[in-house]
């Protein structure tokens, strides 16, 4: 995947979104590095200010994009913007995910806060009100604004428990699309809602409701086929039975009654009565 920025056109503002792709490597002494931005010497103190380093010699304690974006010009009729995000998010190694807030469907805010820094709302740059920790009583060193412009090295003796703010990097984490052409995004209304799954294969195969309709068909095919099959055991057995006929099924001959019974005898015994003298004549005319 591109690691390359994301661009996002809505309303005639473009935002340029930073990818932090990567965990930007922790810097020592930045814990400890604190700055009060007020001129006049205000009551809060900064932790992990990107502004640090630019205004008094020490370590970069946010990556480049961060400072970028947290040093922008926030004027509202402005028509570009600086966000941090993409298809990677990732915390500085001094830093930890402490939220995270769906947008939409493709879009995620992940909130990173300094390490011993907990939570407190959301809040955007260039305000630091959002991650907050415990500061005891002692002596601490800051950089302090001064009214020519430049900035100066103060100390000063804390009595009584108070706490500091630790400057937090937030981005957008986008979900992977399907498959891109270019990285530029223009609507002429807020960003609209795409599939927010991130997509590891591309499905092949047959749908959910196609596979529904297979087995339906296929159990209503089986028990058709067992039926057709009972109706042919039932022909076949009754075709047999009507081809194999019971001893009471028999055919016998005609009944007669006991008189006509006589008269047949008597017949018989006449006509072989007449057949004996025939015989006997036909010896003597032999003879």
């Amino acid at each position: 995947m591109s690691l390359s920025r994301i661009l996002i056109t809505s309303s005639g503002t473009t935002t340029t979104y930073l990818p932090l792709s990567t965990a930007y490597p922790a810097q020592a002494g930045c814990s400890s590095l604190f700055v009060n931005p007020a001129v006049e010497g205000g009551d809060r103190l900064f932790a992990f200010d990107p502004g640090y380093a630019a205004h008094n010699s020490g370590p970069a304690c946010m990556p480049p994009q961060a400072t970028l974006w947290w040093g922008q010009d926030t004027a509202t009729d402005l028509t570009t913007r600086t966000e941090l995000g993409g298809y990677k998010m990732v915390c500085p190694e001094a830093y930890k995910t402490v939220a995270m807030s769906v947008l939409d469907k493709s879009s995620t805010r992940v909130g990173c806060c300094p390490s011993g820094y907990n939570f407190v709302d959301w809040a955007t740059a260039p305000n630091p009100l959002q991650c907050n920790s415990p500061l005891p009583a002692a002596m601490v060193t800051y950089i302090q604004a001064v009214p020519s412009g430049t900035w100066t090295t103060t100390s000063t003796s804390i009595a009584e428990p108070s706490s500091i703010w630790g400057v937090q990097v937030n981005g957008i984490l986008f979900a992977k699309p399907v498959a891109t052409s270019t990285n530029v995004i223009t609507s002429n209304a807020a960003p609209s809602s795409t599939e927010a799954s991130e997509p590891t294969s591309h499905q092949s195969g047959l749908g959910r409701g196609a596979k529904i309709g297979i087995g339906i068909g296929s159990a209503m095919a089986f028990v058709f086929l067992c039926a057709m099959l009972l109706v042919g055991v039932l022909f076949w057995k009754r075709k047999r039975t009507a081809m194999t006929a019971s001893p009471s099924q028999v055919a016998i001959g005609p009944q007669y009654s006991e008189e006509d019974q006589k008269s047949f005898h008597n017949v018989r015994t006449e006509e072989r009565h007449d057949k004996q003298q025939v015989d006997s004549t036909r010896h003597v005319g032999m003879g």
